[in-house]
């Protein structure tokens, strides 16, 4: 099928694009609380390495102003009414409870997945649910099959599924475990449907991501709901996103408040973690900033070029050098920097301001900094 699209009636230069970006994904200001950075992004990936901090806590701190790593997870998982679920929205993800409806196309592509488990296994776990209350993996491996979180064994592969279909879900922790209940328990009410269409879901959340992103192609926003682009490409035109021209792009959409309002973004340096809803598509951050996005924590020490947990360093609206940095004995600790070659005279200075701040930010009370090149 052959989609038209409109003809663009902005045109952007590349600098104006970045500028867009950036605001959007971090505004001046930030946000005032975590439901509100989150629903903002509306995904936000989690990993489970925490050498600096966790993945998720590093992204919503940067954006919510006077915040450490450690609130983050206190306003997520310690008050009286959870604010978000886990799903394979972008990778594995937090995603506002507001949000639920709108994945139900997963849902229901889930049960029709060979790996979806039978009827049998469904109805086990369900009945140690409802009895025992929500548990993590480890205890519902007991007596099935040892591992750990990283073996995808039959109770693992089925648990996963299950939250994937959405009949199981993960709404809090207990010593950084994910909690499983069943869905029915944990999200409420008025959120627990499947009643919108595979394209109504996806017309919202392409807007969505639009808006996160500020200006993208299709590429980049199926990229962000990890969705085939064809797909993009053929319901971009029924969201509220409009076409605009960037200087050296393709055909490119943005969200009509980027283009309406006067947009400020994030001043200060800042060493973004490395699951950054700004950095998550590689070839994005090469249009965008000319920059070569690596994450190379699971490569062999011995091919790692840049560090095992590297942060870029965003100043000035670009990515100018990258860090790897590890908490070490009460300090973060930056093993290794190092910079672009038009940086330019200010990027010591700029790297040291963007890690004192993250030190702050992960409750470590000095700051180890290397030589540079």
């Amino acid at each position: 099928m052959t989609v038209s699209m409109p003809v663009p009636e902005v045109e952007l230069s590349l600098g104006e694009a970045r500028e867009i970006a950036i605001a959007a994904a971090l505004p001046a200001d930030g946000f005032r609380d975590v439901a509100a950075a989150l629903g903002h992004l509306h995904v936000v990936q989690l990993d489970s390495i925490s050498t600096l901090a966790r993945a998720h806590q590093l992204t919503l701190s940067t954006r919510v102003p006077g915040t450490t790593t450690a609130d983050i997870d206190d306003a997520l998982y310690a008050g009286t009414d959870p604010i978000a679920f886990d799903y394979p929205a972008h990778a594995l993800a937090l995603v506002p409870l507001a949000d639920w409806p709108l994945w139900a196309f997963r849902r229901s592509a889930t049960r029709r997945r060979p790996q979806y488990p039978d009827q049998p296994t469904r109805a086990a776990l369900f009945d140690r649910i409802t009895h025992e209350g929500p548990l993590p993996l480890r205890r519902l491996r007991e007596g099935a099959e040892s591992g750990t979180g990283w073996d995808w064994g039959p109770t693992k592969t089925a648990v996963e599924f299950l939250l994937w279909s959405g009949e199981l879900a993960s709404t809090r922790r207990t010593g950084g475990q994910r909690l499983f209940d069943l869905a029915e328990r944990c999200i409420p009410a008025d959120h627990l449907t499947d009643e919108l269409t595979d394209d109504q879901c996806l017309i919202r959340l392409l807007g969505h991501a639009g808006t996160a992103m500020g200006v993208a192609t299709a590429d980049d926003l199926g990229d962000y709901l990890r969705i085939p682009t064809a797909t993009t490409t053929r319901l971009i035109p029924d969201t509220t996103l409009t076409p605009v021209r960037v200087e050296g792009w393709g055909p490119a959409w943005a969200a009509p408040n980027t283009l309406t309002s006067t947009l400020r973004r994030h001043r200060d340096p800042v060493l973004l973690g490395p699951f950054d809803n700004l950095i998550w598509y590689r070839p994005r951050v090469q249009r965008l900033f000319g920059f070569t996005q690596v994450f190379e924590a699971y490569k062999p020490a011995a091919r790692r070029r840049h560090g095992y947990y590297v942060c870029p360093l965003l100043a000035d609206g670009r990515l100018i050098g990258r860090a790897d940095l590890a908490r070490q004995d009460g300090a973060l600790n930056v093993r290794q920097a190092s910079f672009e070659r038009d940086a330019g005279p200010d990027a010591t200075a700029q790297l040291a301001q963007a890690a004192h701040a993250l030190a702050t930010a992960t409750g470590q009370s000095r700051l180890q900094l290397p030589r540079t090149s």
